[in-house]
Order: C-alpha cells, then sequence, then structure tokens
C-alpha cells in the first residue's frame, strides 16, 4: 500500500515537474523577440526635410575666392557681394556673420542682404522674430523666391502651417523654379497635411517564420544540475501567412507650440498552416506635446490588448491573452541642422491572462532608448541608439536586464533605389536561476535589411522587401537560436 502511494506521489511530482519545464521551454514568444528594426522614429520623412534646398541655390565657390583674406574681400567688394549671395541662398549659418561684418566695411553696401542674414540668423534665437523679419523682407521683395522659400521654412518649424501651405503653394506656382524644386514644396505640403488632417496607414506583408516559437534546434540537449539529461524533442514550428496592420493617428494644435496627440493601431499575423500561433494585436494612446523648430516632447497613456492562439500546447482559437497598460515619455532636439538626439522613456505592466503565463511574466517593464541620428543629405541618414530594458516578473527566472546598441545606414541611390541597413547587439541576463540550472544569460545579435523603389507602386501603395536574421547565444543551449526571415510587404498613408 504505502509502495503504491509513494509511487503515485513520485509519478505526480515527475508530471508537475515535465509540466513546468514544458512551460519554461516554450515561452511566450514574445518574451524572447529582438528587436531588429532601426531606432529612427516615424518623423523621419519630416526630418530629412532639413536638408532639401532648392535646386537653383546648389553653386559651387571658385577656390581662388575662397582663398582671399578679409581684406581682400573688402578691397574687392563685388567678389564679396557675390559670395554674401551665395551664402544667404544655400544659406550657410556659420560663415553669414563674418560676411557681415566685411560687408559693412564696403562702400555702398546693400542693407537688403544684410537684413536677409538677419531673418536666417534670428531661426536659431527666435522664430517669430525670424518670421516677421521674412515678412518684411518678402514684401519688399515678392518674386524672389530664395526668400519666398526660407519664409516657409520657418513658418513650418513655427508650427504656422497654413500661412506655410500659402507660401509653398505660391512656390509652386512659380515660374522660375524646377520640376526637382516642385518635388521639395510637394515634401512640405505633404508634411504639413499629414499634421493637419487625420493620417491613416495600412499595410499588408507575406509571412514565412520557420521558428514561431523562437525555439532551439530539435535534439539539443541540457544537462541538469542532478546530471540529468534533457533533450529537446519538438520540432520548430513553421508557418506561412499573411499580416496586415492599420494605423489612425491625428495631432491637434494648441496655443504656444504645444499639441494633443492620439494614436492608434491595429494588427494581426494569420498563419493558414499553424493557427496556433494567430495573433490581434491592438494599441491606442493619447497625450499631450510641446514642439518648436527643435525640439518636441510628449507624454502618451497608451493600452495595449493582445489576442492570441497560444501557440504549440494551445488550441487554434484566438483569445484574449495579455494586456499592457503605460505611458511613454519622448523627447527629441536637433543639436545643429544635422544631428537630432532623441530619448524614449516607456513605462507598462504587462497582465497575461492565462494563468499559467500570468504566474511567470505578470510585472512591469522599463524601456530608455537614446538615439543620436545624423542626416547627411537629403539621401543618406545614419543612427546610433544605446538601449536599455528592465522586465519584472513574478517568475524572477523571467525577469532579466537587457542591454543592447543599433546602428543604421539609410541611403536613396541613383535612379530610385533606396536601402535601410541595421545591424544590432544585446546582452540579456536573467534575474533568478532557472529549472535547467544556471541564470539565463544571452548575447542577442540582429541585422535587418529592407529596399524599395521610390517609382514603383500600385494605387499609392510602394512594395518594399526586407530581410531579417536574428541570432541568441544562450549559455542553456535550449534557449540558443537563429531566425531568418524575408517580408515582402506593401504599405500606403493616406
Amino acid at each position: 500500500m504505502k509502495t503504491s502511494v509513494l509511487l503515485s506521489f513520485a509519478l505526480s511530482a515527475l508530471t508537475i515537474n515535465l509540466a513546468y519545464a514544458n512551460n519554461i521551454i516554450n515561452k511566450d514568444p514574445r518574451q524572447t523577440d529582438i528587436d531588429a528594426s532601426s531606432s529612427i522614429d516615424k518623423d523621419l520623412q519630416s526630418d530629412l526635410l532639413r536638408k532639401q534646398k532648392l535646386s537653383t541655390s546648389n553653386s559651387a565657390i571658385n577656390n581662388d575666392v575662397a582663398r582671399l583674406t578679409g581684406k581682400e574681400l573688402v578691397e574687392n567688394p563685388a567678389i564679396l557681394e557675390n559670395l554674401f549671395l551665395e551664402a544667404l541662398i544655400t544659406p550657410n549659418n556659420k560663415i553669414l556673420p563674418i560676411y557681415i561684418k566685411l560687408y559693412k566695411l564696403t562702400p555702398d553696401p546693400d542693407l537688403s542682404l544684410i537684413e536677409w542674414a538677419d531673418a536666417i540668423l534670428l531661426r536659431d534665437q527666435n522664430l517669430n522674430d525670424s518670421v516677421t523679419a521674412y515678412r518684411k523682407l518678402q514684401s519688399n521683395f515678392p518674386e524672389n523666391d530664395f526668400i519666398r522659400f526660407q519664409l516657409a521654412e520657418t513658418l513650418f518649424y513655427n508650427q504656422e502651417y497654413n500661412a506655410s501651405k500659402t507660401q509653398f503653394e505660391k512656390l509652386r506656382a512659380s515660374k522660375n523654379v524646377s520640376s526637382e524644386d516642385i518635388t521639395v514644396f510637394d515634401n512640405y505640403l505633404q508634411a504639413i497635411n499629414s499634421k493637419e488632417d487625420w493620417n491613416f496607414s495600412f499595410g499588408t506583408s507575406f509571412l514565412n517564420d520557420k521558428n514561431l516559437s523562437n525555439a532551439a534546434k530539435q535534439g539539443t540537449k541540457v544537462i541538469l544540475p542532478n546530471g540529468n539529461i534533457i533533450s529537446y524533442s519538438s520540432p520548430q514550428q513553421k508557418g506561412q501567412g499573411i499580416s496586415a496592420w492599420l494605423g489612425a493617428n491625428k495631432q491637434w494644435s494648441l496655443s504656444g507650440g504645444k499639441y494633443l496627440a492620439f494614436d492608434s493601431n491595429v494588427a494581426s499575423k494569420y498563419y493558414w498552416d499553424n493557427k496556433s500561433y494567430n495573433e490581434i494585436n491592438g494599441h491606442i494612446g493619447l497625450g499631450l506635446g510641446y514642439s518648436d523648430a527643435r525640439l518636441n516632447i510628449s507624454f502618451i497613456p497608451y493600452i495595449d490588448r493582445r489576442w492570441y492562439a497560444g501557440g504549440i500546447n494551445s488550441g487554434k482559437a484566438l483569445k484574449r491573452y495579455s494586456s499592457t497598460y503605460g505611458s511613454a515619455l519622448s523627447f527629441s532636439y536637433w543639436l545643429n541642422q544635422s544631428i537630432k538626439y532623441s530619448f524614449l522613456y516607456d513605462y507598462g505592466y504587462e497582465k497575461y491572462d492565462r494563468n499559467a503565463y500570468s504566474s511567470q511574466y505578470d510585472g512591469s517593464i522599463h524601456t530608455l532608448i537614446n538615439s543620436l541620428t545624423y542626416i547627411h543629405s537629403a539621401t543618406q541618414y545614419w543612427s546610433l541608439s544605446l538601449d536599455a530594458n528592465k522586465k519584472l516578473a513574478k517568475d524572477k527566472s523571467n525577469a532579466y536586464d537587457r542591454l543592447g546598441s543599433r546602428l543604421t545606414w539609410g541611403q536613396e541611390w541613383p535612379l530610385g533605389l533606396s536601402t535601410s541597413l541595421t545591424f544590432g547587439i544585446g546582452k540579456r541576463n536573467y534575474k533568478d536561476i532557472t529549472f535547467f540550472g544556471p541564470k539565463q544569460k544571452n548575447t542577442e545579435y540582429s541585422t535587418s535589411l529592407s529596399l524599395w523603389h521610390k517609382k514603383i507602386h500600385f494605387l499609392g501603395f510602394t512594395p518594399r522587401i526586407t530581410f531579417n536574421y536574428t541570432k541568441t547565444d544562450s549559455n542553456i543551449p535550449i534557449y540558443s537560436y537563429d531566425k531568418k526571415q524575408i517580408f515582402f510587404n506593401v504599405g500606403k498613408s493616406f
């Protein structure tokens, strides 16, 4: 009798341990995902406008003239005036103060050129004063497209969007501008419309994921503390399908640079040959912000909801799976015309609906991202980010600290081809020992390459090909894996 009771108890304990081990091995894929995307924010297209200029403003300075001293330039006022004009048209903020001093020393200086230079320099000091100076210049020289363009830019950065729109529309109708200039004006007009109106985005992508659960290869072995060996017997889960997403956001301008921001999106994944990994994610956020020509800061509380079939050990029907309640504080500041610093702190509390996962993952997650974006030109940009994540969880073996970095290079090539390449590396250290013995320590690598052509589109949808590669090296072999994915997606904003 005692023997049968002990045997029954042992079998029960073994069943519980195996079930626990199964849950530990087959983690929620969301908890082990590696973000291979760029850290560059959604305002990239607006940022690139800072490097767009009128085509007729691109002229070269003669090297012999550039080597003239200040005294020689004053003695040759015609040469100095030409250099001064070129610096005004470009505009070249660094050299303008020097030219102003020299030009004032010439016998008969044109004061309107000095006033133009003052208007340019005021853009870095007081946008309202700069707008006033430009309006005076524009009324005196209504046919000068360079002054009108700089006025339109200044109005844009001062968030006077209606007035800026009027100036760009007048420029578009000018007889003196080229087709390249019209493209620049249209880019600004598109940015203005996106800030004033509802902005909707939609996209879809073909999915071909050969490791849906981010699992190790079948047959991977791990040695337990007692010396026993566990072999991962499940094959990696595969799935083909489609993903689709829809977003809607709007920004309402308030007084003094303040604004109200609304952001929402829904994204889904449907695998027709492995429905256990289907999911839908919803996001909604509403908050306040402030921005001017250099600074943008916002605070957006949000709610995320996730419906998920549950993975390999669950059925195929979608069910409410987890919720995240949080807020995001973002800050960005242009250090100069080419370099922008961005900061993001995101706090969220993750709450799972299933008890099996709730007891493992429920807890807060802190995300901190610091990044520098360098806009080299309207066709090239670079970004470097340092990321920090802290995940708290009821089961401390699922709590972790992560430090990482990502480098992105974006380029528009001749003939319209564009690429974006991102490399990432990170260290993820878990807080407590696992079923397998030691604390889990991962080194994570990621690469992402996207290609698209701005002239290839259909009904406003632009096709894009993205290749992602992620790899995790863990001190516990059963958590080591790599994944290659190719996405064919099309998207549109309207």
